[in-house]
């Protein structure tokens, strides 16, 4: 069957369009060798394993059972005798082949190989030291406001680079704010702000002034941000019209991230003004589902080498209403704790005598398993990156990092910043994970 298929493949079909349809479909597997190389290995090394069974069964029923021709069957061969020999053999034939195969499914699924993924021989987040480490004890480089990114349509950026990059970049915590809001016919997105003092209440957990409010307000009135469109939801930092980018191609960037990176574990925290089922059901049409960490939050927390042996490499978190489905859970009811997050000035994290006040607690219990540290400067209206590299610096970040650590009794988990490409911050995570340069 193999030379046969082999022969089919390579005949050069004799009409015009069929080799042209020929030429499709190898530039189709070709791409699809260079893009999802293990999925292509996986599906190889099952139909090597179908044929095996296959050709294995085929010898021991031709050893059992052969059909003879007629010059070599005996006189009697038509006799009852035979014909019931013959159904014996028939039938223990068909007995051996079952038993074989249903042997072979029944070591392959007891022993895990449809539901647990092999082992991942490298790194864990880059490191191997991190391997055998829950994840509670883990530092994690974050960004806060992680799509708040140079793209057309945003007013302002408060990171380097989309999250697709920053990821590449090694970026591992991404704290998101999700809303709804309609695309206009001039392309233009009109967040659905709903009450005026929900709002407000918003843009006060965002950290944005009663003022940079009212200006947004404002601009939303004089750019006529009317008429209807298509709603949907969108990453956006309070307002959609100062910036927004679909939600789906976010996730669909984490996807195809964690795909090609099966070493990589990545906590999300979202801050959700769209319903728990609107976001799990994005999350599961992203293809992120099946990759989201199920497993206990308030126990023992397995260790990144086990969650990405189980292939549950993404913690979603949402900060005002979890549910939808069983690995959206809410972040500050029992599983993590924070730091305050509003600091105007880069002294409140970088000056010694104030390290104490800016790693206080805020929300979250005492002695949840993950500890945020949030470490940004806001400014109103413009976010700016000469503060970034002030307290993004190694020595001050890191000797904020070590107070924290001191004060709460735990090592930072998620180090959230803005414009994380300027300063020490992934040097500083290193140092707080023991890893040397």
């Amino acid at each position: 069957p193999l030379r046969r298929a082999w022969r089919w493949l390579a005949a050069e079909p004799a009409t015009p369009g069929w080799r042209v349809v020929r030429g499709i479909v190898l530039i189709a597997v070709g791409v699809a060798f260079v893009v999802d190389r293990e999925a292509i290995l996986d599906l190889a090394v099952v139909l090597a394993g179908v044929y095996l069974i296959y050709a294995g069964v085929s010898t021991v029923q031709r050893v059992i059972y052969r059909p003879r021709d007629a010059a070599e069957r005996p006189a009697d061969a038509g006799s009852p005798a035979r014909a019931i020999v013959s159904r014996h053999r028939a039938l223990v034939a068909s007995a051996v082949a079952t038993v074989l195969v249903v042997g072979a499914v029944s070591a392959f699924v007891g022993g895990g190989g449809t539901t647990t993924a092999a082992p991942a021989p490298g790194p864990c987040n880059g490191h191997a030291a991190l391997c055998d480490r829950p994840l509670d004890q883990v530092a994690l480089p974050a960004t806060h406001n992680s799509m708040s990114v140079p793209l057309p349509g945003w007013f302002s950026a408060e990171q380097d680079h989309p999250i697709a990059q920053q990821l590449e970049d090694g970026i591992r915590g991404l704290l998101i704010d999700t809303h709804y809001a309609d695309r206009l016919s001039s392309g233009k997105l009109r967040t659905d702000v709903g009450d005026p003092s929900q709002l407000r209440r918003q843009a006060s957990q965002d950290g944005v002034s009663p003022q940079a409010v009212d200006s947004a307000l404002r601009i939303r009135e004089r750019l006529g941000f009317s008429g209807k469109g298509p709603r949907g939801m969108y990453l956006c930092h309070s307002f959609c019209e100062l910036g927004g980018t679909p939600l789906r191609s976010v996730l669909d960037d984490l996807h195809d991230f964690l795909v090609a990176n099966p070493d990589e574990v990545v906590v999300v925290i979202n801050q959700d003004y769209v319903t728990p089922a609107d976001f799990v059901k994005a999350v599961d049409d992203a293809g992120l589902g099946a990759l989201a960490y199920r497993g206990p939050v308030d126990g023992r927390w397995p260790t990144l080498r086990e969650m990405i042996a189980s292939n549950q490499r993404v913690v979603f978190l949402a900060e005002n209403h979890a549910g939808g489905a069983p690995w959206y859970r809410l972040a500050y009811r029992s599983i993590t704790e924070e730091t305050p997050y509003s600091f105007r000035e880069a002294a409140q994290l970088t000056d010694p005598a104030d390290l104490a006040t800016s790693c206080r607690p805020n929300r979250g219990p005492a002695q949840a398993p993950l500890f945020l540290v949030n470490h940004w400067i806001t400014t109103d209206p413009i976010p700016l990156p000469s503060n970034a590299t002030k307290v993004n610096a190694y020595k001050p970040l890191l000797a904020r990092l070590r107070e924290c650590q001191r004060l709460r009794h735990h090592i930072p988990n998620l180090v959230a910043v803005n414009f994380y490409k300027r300063g020490g911050l992934f040097k500083a995570i290193d140092a707080i994970n023991g890893i040397n340069g």
